[in-house]
């Protein structure tokens, strides 16, 4: 049996938050850490005042931050920080990658130290622009040149399964890594396709297409991502290995948010907008974006349960019932 005792880095954000509920549920004891304030937070005001949850408001690029919450004793290191959005690290990719890079490095040390097991958080984004599509786990990364700030996370992200990969290979030190694809669910802050169309609705604003609405992607409901991501880390199959979690089933963007306008009862018509003039020459799009995710079903014997229409509805019921989140 797994010691009781988890860490979760990055647990305010959707993912964390939402997994902190879960492993509390189980009986875990739970050690969380964020930079946010948490009486300003509401991803966690449903387990703040829980008796088995630890709050530390650290950075993991802290020497003193990182050792104030680290735990010895625990089981796993659920690794979630990170700057996420496409926005967010066009705008400050130094950031990312110091968070990415640097607050990765001092916690592997930690766990290598002790002996911690560590779930690695990483992302589809890895995978670039690779064309063959569905990408498995080995399949190649095709990037883009190092002028567009959107390849950032995608190279941080690579570059720390690299150092997972390198530290396990020397020391059979137990860690895994998940590729998230396009995960959205409830509380997720609204700058994604799914939130921010479901925010935009939900408060009689027309939503945002983005150059026609062709493109497509895998959305994963936050739900199953935390079945995922509970069996990575915790099955002694998952140790060493790299493995995508996702829908496999491609939407358009243009088929998402019919389903939020849908969902919502709205009449509401999207807006078309060219991200080549709202960004510049810094983005990049992907056309599709598409998981292998045979990996995860024979490895973890798991396998996406909640389709995007359906998934859209539970988001924007929990919305309509939520009105801090819609201001």
């Amino acid at each position: 049996m797994i010691n009781s005792k988890v860490m979760i880095t990055g647990a305010a954000g959707l993912i964390g938050s939402h997994l902190a509920e879960r492993l509390l549920d189980l009986g875990h004891e739970v050690h969380a850490l964020d930079t946010v304030d948490i009486e300003e937070n509401m991803n966690l005001v449903n387990v703040k005042n829980h008796e088995n949850f630890r709050y530390y408001q650290n950075d993991i690029r802290s020497d003193n931050d990182l050792c104030d919450f680290f735990q010895s004793d625990a089981s796993v290191v659920y690794h979630l920080a990170s700057i996420v959005g496409v926005n967010k690290y066009m705008e400050d990719p130094l950031s990312l990658i110091d968070i990415s890079i640097i607050g990765t490095r001092k916690l592997i040390e930690l766990c290598l130290n002790n002996n911690v097991r560590m779930l690695y958080a990483s992302t589809s984004e890895v995978y670039g622009r690779n064309s063959d599509i569905p990408w498995s786990e080995n399949s190649d990364r095709v990037l883009g040149p190092t002028n567009i700030d959107r390849w950032s996370y995608s190279t941080s992200k690579a570059l720390c399964e690299h150092m997972l990969f390198g530290v396990h290979h020397k020391n059979a030190w137990p860690m895994s890594i998940v590729r998230f694809f396009n995960v959205y669910g409830p509380r997720q802050n609204p700058i994604y396709v799914v939130s921010k169309s479901v925010h935009k609705v939900l408060n009689e604003i027309s939503p945002e297409l983005y150059d026609g609405g062709e493109q497509t992607r895998c959305f994963t409901f936050i739900e199953d991502v935390i079945d995922g991501l509970i069996l990575a880390a915790t099955i002694d199959k998952a140790i060493g290995q790299v493995i995508n979690l996702g829908n496999p089933v491609e939407n358009s963007m243009s088929e998402v948010i019919a389903a939020v306008l849908e969902a919502a009862k709205s009449k509401l018509k999207p807006i078309n907008i060219s991200t080549k003039k709202r960004y510049g020459d810094v983005y990049e799009d992907i056309p599709r974006r598409v998981p292998d995710v045979s990996k995860a079903k024979d490895l973890l014997g798991w396998t996406h349960k909640t389709s995007m229409n359906e998934g859209v509805r539970k988001t924007v019921l929990w919305a309509k019932k939520n009105s801090w989140y819609l201001q």
